[in-house]
């Protein structure tokens, strides 16, 4: 196997003026063109650190926060976050930029996944990407993360659909008033992919398929709405085979369900050759939802008209349509609310809420300007202020094998043997062998109730040696554990362990807790006063892994 790419990785920025020819009829940037802006730049990065030719695999949900207009500058960066064996991460961030004002304004961030394409018979494995930065860091921890997204995606969407089975007649009859039959909106385009199409080895850019969906995609809403769509997000693009020049590119688009101010399109796109043209067999190479809304003169979001599906298949599209924008919606409350105590946990969210924990832990272990305020032996205490939020970390040097530590320090069922702040825990849902949620009751304070919390723990090994091992912590709502008139219900925003491995026999353990008033009681008052609290927690922490590991 030959082992392929640029230690530094690929970093490219693409710069681009907005012509009117890139334009739609109210001189905003075409989402058509502006996917295939993407698609190139971030071939590029790839081919960048590859030093091969690379194809598109898939691009994550896309959203659009902002539109372009005719004179404005889009640049678009992207950069290979990790790399695994044969395919990369990139990472996508467009922003645009008046030239009048100088006024810049993020347009969308995105991440795509592609293959390198092997030479001859042969397999690739791609070189490790080289860290140069603290963002470089998060963003190769927070690809795992995402990935592991990805690879679950379709096993939450079959979960959403049995749950939507079992709450009604799945396929039963649909009538509404004023509905509109769904075979009114179908459309189908074909294409001849052409030189111009494709790159240098005859495979059609995976943007132009893109650009190509959105426009069909587009005509299919504008017949529901009457209007001029706008494209405002895209579910995962999923390339499931390449096609080539040559080859006819059969684009099918219809609306699969409407949501007031947004509706749904869904595009199959099915390639031929000429042989295959001929006998009528189909290659399926992609299929992608597209999501618009519209606006009249005024900039006011319009109202779409209910649909009705006519066959089994719209029906399942219908409710297919309602499961996507669950996740849609758990992705952009996870992804945008940076510091919200408690989330709901539901299956269409469970993937982003425990990207959240690891990434809450990530960010917090990776902040600067932490300053020391306490040491003691084999315990150092930090601090970091923030707004009316304080962290905690606290570094502790174990005399134990570093995988011993994270075995011992991610089961919380032995927390209460170290840490006086646990009174009972319990597992109240092993979700994988990765993550649990457990109930949790703290001992009362003076003059007030017992506290108790709800937390999912997220545990990760690492990848490579470097790397820590990570436990993170945060509360989640459980509708079956609501809380009690006996308890004060209290919310972890972000806690967790980093352990690093110093020796076959020895680690550093960092405990990390961002603080609000009444979470932890020894830290609402003066932090000099409650730091022995906190070395006594600590020392306790070490007696108990040491004591523990010499058993192993």
């Amino acid at each position: 196997m030959e082992r392929r790419g640029a230690a530094a990785g690929g970093d490219v920025c693409v710069c681009r003026t907005v012509f009117p020819a890139h334009a739609n009829h109210r001189g905003e940037l075409s989402a058509g063109q502006l996917l295939k802006w993407m698609d190139a730049a971030a071939c590029l990065a790839a081919e960048k650190h590859a030093g091969v030719s690379c194809v598109t695999a898939s691009m994550d949900d896309i959203q659009f926060e902002e539109a372009a207009r005719v004179g404005q500058i889009i640049t678009i960066k992207a950069k290979v976050n990790r790399a695994f064996k044969t395919s990369m991460e990139v990472g996508i961030k467009v922003t645009v930029q008046d030239v009048l004002t100088n006024v810049e304004k993020i347009v969308s961030v995105a991440y795509a996944t592609y293959v390198a394409k092997p030479v001859g018979a042969g397999k690739i494995e791609l070189e490790p990407v080289k860290l140069l930065s603290t963002d470089d860091h998060l963003e190769h921890t927070l690809a795992i993360e995402r990935r592991r997204i990805r690879l679950g995606y379709e096993q939450v969407f079959q979960n959403l659909m049995q749950e939507s089975n079992k709450e009604g007649d799945y396929y039963g009859t649909f009538e509404e008033e004023d509905a509109v039959s769904t075979d009114l909106t179908h459309v189908q385009s074909i294409e001849l992919v052409q030189p111009p199409h494709a790159n240098h080895h005859g495979n059609t850019f995976g943007g132009q398929i893109m650009a190509w969906m959105e426009t069909v995609a587009s005509i299919s809403a504008s017949r529901l709405c009457h209007s001029y769509p706008v494209l405002k997000s895209v579910n995962m693009f999923k390339f499931w085979g390449p096609s080539v020049v040559g080859d006819r590119l059969v684009f099918n688009a219809i609306v699969n369900n409407t949501f007031r101010n947004s509706v749904e399109v869904g595009v199959r796109v099915e390639a031929y050759n000429c042989e295959e043209w001929i006998k009528d067999q189909a290659r399926h190479i992609n299929s992608a939802f597209l999501i618009f809304n519209s606006v009249n003169d005024k900039g006011e979001l319009l109202t779409f008209p209910r649909i009705k599906p006519t066959t089994k298949d719209g029906m399942r599209r219908y409710h297919g349509a309602i499961a996507r924008r669950k996740i849609r919606l758990a992705r952009k409350c996870m992804l945008s609310a940076k510091e919200k105590p408690s989330d709901p946990w539901e299956t269409s969210n469970q993937a982003y809420v425990t990207y959240s924990n690891i990434a809450a832990l990530t960010h917090l272990a990776a902040k600067p300007a932490w300053e020391i305020t306490g040491t003691l032996d084999d315990i150092k205490i930090w601090t970091h202020e923030e707004g009316d939020v304080l962290s905690l970390k606290v570094e502790m040097q174990v005399k134990i094998p570093s995988h011993l530590a994270f075995s011992l320090l991610s089961d919380f069922t032995f927390r209460q043997q170290w840490d006086k702040h646990f009174l009972t825990c319990e597992v109240l849902q092993a979700v994988n062998e990765d993550e649990k949620i457990y109930y949790v009751t703290s001992p009362p304070m003076t003059g007030h109730k017992p506290r108790d919390f709800v937390i999912l723990v997220s545990q990760r090994q690492p990848c490579k040696p470097s790397e820590p091992y990570a436990v993170a912590v945060k509360s989640v709502t459980l509708t079956s554990m609501p809380p009690s008139p006996e308890y004060c219900r209290s919310e972890i925003l972000c806690a967790g362990f980093q352990i690093y491995s110093d020796s076959n026999s020895s680690c550093t353990v960092c405990y990390f807790n961002q603080v609000t008033s009444g979470v932890m009681p020894y830290l609402a008052a003066n932090l000099t006063g409650s730091s022995k609290s906190i070395e006594d927690t600590a020392l306790e922490c070490i007696k108990f892994l040491e004591l523990k590991g010499s058993k192993y």
